[in-house]
Order: C-alpha cells, then sequence, then structure tokens
C-alpha cells in the first residue's frame, strides 16, 4: 500500500499544539460523516528533521483522498486565530 505523506513545518510549540487540535478535529469531523460504514481512517505521525535542521511533522495516510482534505483543512485550521 503506498503512503501519502504531508511535511508540516512548525514555527512555534504553539503551532505544535494546534496541529495536534486539527488532527483530533478532522478525525471526529470525518467519524461522524460516515454512517452505517465503519469509518477506516490509518495516520501516523511522526517528528523528523528537515534538510535545513528544522522541525518537521510528517503526518502519514492511507489514502491520497483524506491526505489531500486533510492539507486543505490545516491550511484553514492555521489561518484561525
Amino acid at each position: 500500500m503506498t503512503d501519502f505523506v504531508l511535511d508540516v513545518e512548525l514555527n512555534s510549540e504553539d503551532e505544535d499544539v494546534r496541529l495536534s487540535a486539527a488532527i483530533d478535529s478532522f478525525v471526529s469531523m470525518h467519524e461522524s460523516g460516515f454512517r452505517g460504514d465503519a469509518f477506516d481512517l490509518d495516520l501516523m505521525v511522526r517528528t523528523v528533521l528537515g534538510p535545513g535542521g528544522e522541525r518537521l511533522k510528517q503526518i502519514v495516510f492511507q489514502q491520497h483522498d483524506l491526505a489531500h482534505a486533510f492539507n486543505s483543512f490545516w491550511a484553514a485550521f492555521r489561518g484561525l486565530n
């Protein structure tokens, strides 16, 4: 199975907390939207160092459409505030 990886650069510790909140909100939103069939969202979050030594969060999805949806969701969530 192919992994779809989003690299998210975080500008502060506060933004790290916001990313966690965004992931929780995204999962909750999608869980509540599925009635009947079980909702299947596999994702993994890991911390890595980028090429310049910056700390990145990598979010790994099993489905391209969910990776794309989260990327859009994160952009909107990040813009709030």
